[in-house]
């Protein structure tokens, strides 16, 4: 019984500190059939305060500072797509409204506790100059989290961002 309570107990937190992906926009596009994907490179992540763990619908208020990218996100969501036979390359920026090309662009936030974790991820894809469909990867709100990060996340919001 002492094994079985501790099981429990045990579960309860793995799964109650574990990072969410949500599905939060689609215009009901069917995504199975791309070949190509440019994927525009962000040079900047976000840094959020210690202690805070906001939403993902409302972290941009919570956003303390702006430093340089402190991961590759782009060459792990390149590697994602191409494991999905999508090609896929960086780019700088997207083209014109008017351009034909699938686009995905996204956004990192971070904090500290103990040693730096992704809180928030949040991954769209347009085209057109219009999103088609995003995803987001959100920490846990209440303050227990199991430190995300991109290696872990991407490919979770790439599986859900291409589902049909």
């Amino acid at each position: 019984m002492k094994k079985f309570s501790i099981f429990i107990v045990t579960s309860i937190l793995f799964w109650s500190c574990s990072t969410k992906q949500y599905l939060i926009s689609t215009n009901q596009q069917d995504l199975t059939q791309i070949q190509k994907i440019s994927v525009v490179k962000n040079d900047i992540s976000f840094v959020i305060p210690v202690g805070i763990y906001p939403n993902y619908k409302n972290i941009d208020d919570f956003v303390i500072k702006k430093v340089p990218a402190i991961s590759d996100i782009e060459t792990l969501i390149c590697s994602e797509l191409k494991k999905r036979n999508i090609n896929c390359e960086i780019v700088n920026e997207t083209l014109s409204n008017n351009d034909e090309t699938y686009y995905i662009k996204y956004q990192d936030y971070w904090a500290w506790d103990f040693k730096k974790y992704m809180h928030v991820l949040k991954i769209s894809i347009l085209k057109n100059g219009s999103v088609v469909r995003s995803v987001v990867s959100q920490g846990n709100t209440a303050g227990m989290h199991d430190y995300p990060n991109p290696e872990k996340q991407v490919p979770l919001l790439i599986e859900l961002i291409l589902k049909r």
